[in-house]
């Protein structure tokens, strides 16, 4: 059922990765066109992505028309051109140890988000065939993540933590993981947006809650919104949005959640969704 029947879409909230990016996370010509028809009819753009803000592709901080980003799962918002943060929350520290010796306990690796940079264990970085063996995408995470000898060592040391990700290699473990976390650890954001990650923020992140914020500042009633997502950890922002938007290749929780379920992301999702509203102006 839709919550917004009559639209008015003042703003677009973009997921990027198997959402607005389509395969081998690039941005289509046709994406790119859809959202330059948006922008010119007055519709803001804004990205809401789980990455950290320094590992977001050129390609799209490169539209002029993107002013805010929305990253690290909502941990932070950016002013786009400029780099200034205008919301930022932090993981509580007594928080973030917790996290760091559960994953030391579980023999797994984590990567840390500090002042959107992403940080991550240089060993682990190094080994091509164990990244992609585990699907993540190896140029990707080599091309981002900034490298440190001893992770561990390294964020426990930081005095502002944006995200910590536990990397769960072995997807079998990943609901026993999870759990622990959730029982051992209170007041955090906890979601995935990937089948090898746990993704942990403060407690008052996620994307839903920065969109809202967002929208706050900008004088932009839910009711305008338009979100589009594909994980876990965009069904926040698909449910605050007046009009929540899955794509076809989205995890089944996430199509339910959502008002309307769009082609999939090497479809170009978002672009046809795009396209049909603006036919309709």
């Amino acid at each position: 059922m839709e919550k917004n029947t009559e639209r008015n879409i003042r703003l677009v909230a973009l997921d990027l990765d198997d959402t607005t990016l389509g395969a081998g996370g690039v941005l289509s010509d046709e994406t790119r066109r859809a959202l330059e028809e948006a922008d010119r009819a007055g519709i803001r753009i804004v990205v809401a992505s789980g990455r950290a803000f320094a590992a977001l592709p050129e390609a799209v901080m490169n539209l002029p028309f993107i002013e805010y980003v929305i990253a690290s799962n909502g941990a932070n918002t950016y002013e786009a051109k400029t780099g200034k943060r205008v919301m930022e929350k932090f993981l509580d520290k007594e928080a973030a140890l917790h996290i760091l010796d559960i994953a030391r306990e579980e023999g797994l690796l984590v990567e840390g988000f500090i002042d959107g940079i992403p940080y991550s264990q240089r060993d682990y970085m190094e080994d091509t065939d164990r990244l992609n063996r585990t699907g993540r995408n190896a140029a990707y995470v080599q091309s981002t993540r900034k490298p440190v000898e001893d992770i561990f060592d390294f964020l426990s040391r930081a005095d502002r933590l944006d995200s910590v990700n536990l990397l769960v290699e072995e997807p079998e473990r990943k609901p026993a993981v999870r759990r622990r976390v959730e029982e051992e650890v209170k007041d955090i954001y906890l979601t995935t947006s990937a089948d090898v990650l746990l993704e942990t923020a403060h407690k008052d992140a996620g994307k839903g809650s920065a969109l809202r914020e967002l929208a706050g500042m900008l004088g932009v009633p839910r009711e305008e919104i338009a979100a589009f997502g594909n994980a876990e950890n965009d069904i926040d922002m698909i449910r605050f949005a007046g009009t929540g938007v899955a794509v076809a290749n989205a995890a089944e929780i996430v199509r339910d959640a959502a008002d309307e379920v769009t082609e999939s992301n090497v479809e170009d999702g978002v672009a046809r969704w795009l396209f049909r509203y603006l036919e309709k102006l």
